[in-house]
């Protein structure tokens, strides 16, 4: 009986690690794909997720891409997520998420088998307008993708909550009540990232509904390593945090990929696109394609990974 990375490593399709490193005080639990053989170091990949993720989701459909096209692609979960440690459990912050893109960098830099030199970024969805501010201000990333961005600036927000349901000021209000709450007394209010029915949930859309709800079966253990809910106080900071600084800082080169249905559709990554002054960057807009096939969908991820390596390999070589 094989391991999966005993069958992946006899496939020839790439070697996994499991690591551990520190942010903050914090264990993080990861995963590194590396490829098979390499004739020098490979070149290194740190990947972000969505709201809510675990490395699990989206993040390992790109790191095995990747790690079969030559690059070592790290995966983690971020802290109070997931695998790892940390305090509230379920406490989104793009502030925290931030900060462990820099703590897996800093582990990287460890490493003497790999190219860590050549470092690149990668964001799908929420992690892209994360993935953008660490861009913008860690020198160690020498270039820039993006994936189906869901990109945090008001004017997008607002559309993503006009649905009905809580509004985006009423959501950001609801995490201040549930902060000070916490700070107070220190119990911790939950809401659920996602339900079919309750516009009051995270992402209070049926198709997003969809992607995520599988997760909350025991596929990957008992229990699910992923949690259908998420600390309620994280609505002051991730609805508060905007994007636009960030991206008029970024200098290195960057590539927006976006499906046309994706969140805030074409309006969103033009808007962003649009500010950032890197003279090296460009936008792909993939007609008809919904946000979440870039998650799951082989048809769209793999002309979206390949792209996106091919972008990284063209940059750091």
């Amino acid at each position: 009986m094989r391991t999966i990375a005993e069958s992946a490593l006899a496939a020839r399709a790439y070697r996994t690690e499991a690591v551990n490193f520190q942010s903050h005080g914090v264990s993080l639990a990861g995963t590194l794909f590396t490829p098979i053989s390499t004739p020098t170091p490979p070149p290194c990949v740190v990947i972000l997720g969505p709201f809510g993720f675990v490395k699990e989701m989206s993040p390992m459909e790109y790191a095995t891409r990747l790690a079969r096209a030559g690059f070592a692609a790290l995966i983690f979960d971020p802290r109070f997520s997931g695998e790892s440690g940390g305090t509230p459990r379920r406490l989104e912050s793009p502030t925290a998420k931030i900060a462990d893109v820099g703590a897996a960098i800093d582990f990287l830099m460890t490493r003497t088998d790999l190219a860590t030199n050549k470092l690149a970024a990668l964001g799908i969805c929420q992690g892209s307008s994360e993935m953008i501010a660490v861009a913008a201000s860690d020198p160690r990333v020498k270039v820039l993708a993006t994936v189906s961005g869901q990109y945090l600036y008001r004017e997008n927000l607002e559309g993503f909550f006009g649905g009905g349901g809580p509004t985006l000021d009423e959501r950001i209000a609801r995490g201040r009540k549930a902060k000070a709450a916490f700070e107070t007394s220190g119990v911790v209010e939950y809401t659920a990232v996602v339900d079919p029915l309750d516009k009051a949930a995270g992402l209070p859309w049926p198709p997003i509904n969809a992607w995520y709800q599988p997760w909350t079966t025991p596929k990957w253990g008992e229990p699910s390593r992923w949690e259908n809910r998420y600390a309620t106080m994280s609505d002051a900071e991730v609805w508060t945090f905007d994007v636009d600084p960030y991206a008029a800082q970024v200098k290195v080169p960057t590539l927006l990929i976006h499906g046309e249905q994706s969140d805030g559709l074409v309006a969103a990554v033009t808007h962003v696109f649009d500010r950032i002054p890197a003279t090296d960057k460009h936008m792909d807009v993939i007609a008809d394609v919904f946000h979440t096939r870039f998650y799951d969908d082989p048809l769209v991820i793999e002309p979206a990974a390949t792209r996106v390596a091919d972008w990284f390999r063209s940059h750091l070589n």
